[in-house]
C-alpha cells in the first residue's frame, strides 16, 4: 500500500496553510504555492526538512497549539511517504506524525481525543456525534493514522485499526465530498483495493471512489489513473484497463499549475509501471 500512499501524499503537500497559525500563515501559503507548482520532486525533498524543523521549533515554544501540531503531523507524514527510503526511518517519521496528529486533533476538538482507545461501538458513536467543525482536524488525524498503519503493516494490531481509519475517511467524504481536491476519495479507493472479491473485498466500490476523485479534479489529477491501474486493475488482473489507464497518463499534456508536481510524479510512475506490464500479467 505504501507506493499508493506515496502518490496520494503529493496532493497532501498542498493543504497545510489553512491550519498554520497567523505568524506563519503567509509563509505557509507561499510554500504551498511553490510546492504545487514545482516540477522537480528532488528540490522539494531537499527543502521540506527545513520547514519541518521550523515547525518543531515553534511547537517547543507552544506545545498545546493545535494548528502547529496538525501542520507538523501532515508535513511529517507526507515527507515520510515521499522521501523516507529506509523502513526504519519510515516508521520513525510516521510515529512522530501520528503523535503530533493525536495531540493536535485533541487540542483542536475535544471529541477527537483518545479515539484510538475506544472500543469500536464507542468509536462509532463518537463519530456520529461529530459536526463539520471537526472535519479539518479529523481528516489530518485519519490520513496520518493511515500512514502509520502502513509503516507498521507487519503488526496485526496496527492493521486492526484500518476499519477505524476507513470510517473516519468515509465521514469526511460524506461531509465534504470535494475536500483536499478529492484526495479523500483516493484514500478510500486504495483502502478498498487491497482485497479481491473472493477474500471479502469490494473492488467495485473502489472503482466508484476512483471515478469520484477524477470528477472532483475535473480530470486534471493524473494520479487517479495511476492509482487505479496500480491498485484496482492489478487486483482484478485486468491488463487492458491497466495499460489504457497508464498510457493515458504518459500521453497526457495536462499542465494545470496546481497539479504540476503531482502530475510529474504520476507520469514517472506510469512509465515505470508500463515497463512492468509483462512481469505483472504474464
Amino acid at each position: 500500500m505504501r507506493q499508493a500512499l506515496t502518490m496520494v501524499a503529493v496532493l497532501l503537500l498542498a493543504g497545510c496553510s489553512a491550519l498554520v497559525d497567523r505568524a506563519t500563515e503567509r509563509f505557509a501559503s507561499d510554500l504551498e504555492t511553490a510546492i504545487r507548482g514545482y516540477s522537480d520532486p528532488g528540490v522539494v525533498a531537499d527543502g521540506l526538512p527545513a520547514y519541518l524543523l521550523l515547525l518543531e521549533a515553534r511547537i517547543n515554544g507552544a506545545p498545546e497549539e493545535p494548528s502547529l501540531r496538525l501542520s507538523a503531523a501532515r508535513l511529517t507524514g507526507t515527507y515520510a511517504a515521499l522521501f523516507a527510503d529506509e523502513d526504519a526511518r519510515y516508521r520513525r517519521l510516521n510515529d512522530r506524525a501520528l503523535q503530533h496528529a493525536r495531540i493536535g486533533a485533541c487540542a483542536a476538538r475535544t471529541r477527537l481525543c483518545e479515539l484510538h482507545r475506544l472500543d469500536f461501538d464507542a468509536f462509532d458513536a463518537r463519530i456520529d456525534s461529530l459536526d463539520p467543525d471537526d472535519l479539518d482536524a479529523l481528516y489530518i488525524l485519519a490520513t496520518t493514522w493511515t500512514g502509520w498503519i502502513d509503516a507498521n503493516a507487519s503488526d496485526y494490531r496496527a492493521l486492526g485499526d484500518l476499519p477505524r481509519v476507513e470510517r473516519l475517511l468515509d465521514w469526511v467524504a460524506q461531509q465534504s465530498p470535494r475536500h483536499d481536491d478529492g484526495a479523500v476519495w483516493l484514500y478510500l479507493a486504495v483502502l478498498n483495493s487491497q482485497r479481491p472479491p473472493a477474500a471479502g473485498g469490494q473492488p467495485e466500490r473502489a472503482r466508484a471512489y476512483f471515478e469520484r476523485a477524477r470528477e472532483v479534479s475535473s480530470g486534471d489529477n493524473l494520479l487517479v489513473n495511476v492509482l487505479m491501474a496500480d491498485s484496482y486493475a492489478r487486483l482484478l488482473f485486468d491488463r487492458d484497463l491497466y495499460v489504457t489507464l497508464l498510457e493515458e497518463v504518459v500521453s497526457s499534456d495536462v499542465q494545470t499549475p496546481d497539479y504540476r508536481l503531482s502530475n510529474q510524479v504520476a507520469r514517472a510512475r506510469a512509465a515505470d509501471l508500463l515497463q512492468q506490464t509483462e512481469a505483472i500479467f504474464d
